[in-house]
């Protein structure tokens, strides 16, 4: 079931980008979320009903805030890169994470995190070098994913402290309609509304793809996964969204990867594992457990998250 909800998010950039192509991000994203939303609220109306919903009011704003300002950098970047490159850069979060968790909880990351980053930058390096090697080709689209990854992992650490004292799941609910919210007031003041034309019957099926597939199936089968494995067993797992992206990108789009790109992604591929690898997971540090199991559950409740 992991896999499925890694392979489904995976294919969730190639689809985002080819929605995209015709219809602007907030619209997207608003469409996307309130739909999924309103099917959500429909799924969970008896837990909504036994739910005190003003309690977790503001915890679901902190993470709707968080999770619509992660979309609006990922989704702008990906106007701009290929859905492979967004994808592995967006995947970056997971090496991120633990020095969030050293910021807001005071836990400084262990000397397995420091490698992990470290790797992590040089895979960016590798995939941000042109041919040459001389010089960036450190796009503006990779700046705004990236900005997209540090938003995400705050999401994370965010929902794994909040996630002890509230329904997982209600807070799922909460996060995707004030995000949903956000993205639509923003669409219709910065975004011209969408036209007929771009119900073009590609758009329509991607758009349900990413409704149905990335929004709910995926996040159904990560739930019911989670509930007999370990969160650290399944975020390995969890961690090939990126290959399942590029994928995707290559089959779909066509998109081109030459060696010392693909070195970049194996690279930043190795980063993810470390990050996620535990070697004693029973004598973690509470706090890192949090932070860093529940935050990589909640984080593939979406995208996304990151991406779906």
């Amino acid at each position: 079931m992991l896999l499925i909800a890694a392979a489904v998010w995976g294919g969730g950039y190639t689809f985002s980008k080819i929605a995209l192509d015709a219809i602007p991000v907030q619209w997207m994203m608003a469409i996307r979320l309130t739909l999924g939303s309103l099917i959500l609220a429909i799924m969970l109306w008896h837990r909504i009903r036994a739910t005190k919903i003003l309690h977790m009011m503001i915890a679901g704003l902190l993470l709707g805030v968080s999770y619509w300002a992660a979309f609006i950098f990922q989704m702008e970047g990906l106007t701009t890169i290929d859905p492979g490159r967004n994808a592995f850069l967006t995947a970056t979060y997971c090496v991120l994470v633990p020095f969030l968790v050293w910021v807001i909880a005071r836990r400084p990351p262990t000397m397995r995190n420091v490698i992990a980053a470290v790797v992590c930058l040089i895979g960016i390096g590798f995939i941000s070098l042109p041919g040459s090697g001389f010089g960036l080709a450190f796009s503006t689209g990779d700046a705004l994913t990236m900005v997209g990854a540090l938003l995400f992992a705050l999401n994370l650490v965010l929902e794994g402290l909040f996630a002890k004292k509230f329904d997982p799941l209600i807070l799922t609910l909460y996060e995707f309609f004030i995000a949903g919210i956000l993205f639509l007031v923003g669409a219709v003041i910065f975004e011209p509304l969408p036209t007929a034309a771009s119900s073009t019957p590609t758009v329509s099926w991607s758009m349900l793809y990413l409704i149905v597939g990335s929004t709910l199936v995926a996040q159904t089968f990560q739930n019911a996964a989670f509930s007999k494995i370990p969160a650290t067993q399944g975020s390995i797992i969890l961690c090939t969204e990126s290959l399942f992206g590029i994928l995707f990108a290559v089959v779909l789009v066509h998109e081109h990867i030459n060696m010392q790109t693909a070195l970049g992604f194996v690279l930043i591929f190795c980063a993810i594992l470390l990050s996620e690898l535990r070697t004693q997971p029973h004598h973690r540090p509470k706090a890192e457990s949090i932070a860093v199991e529940n935050g990589v559950v909640r984080h593939h409740l979406r995208i996304s998250h990151p991406q779906e």
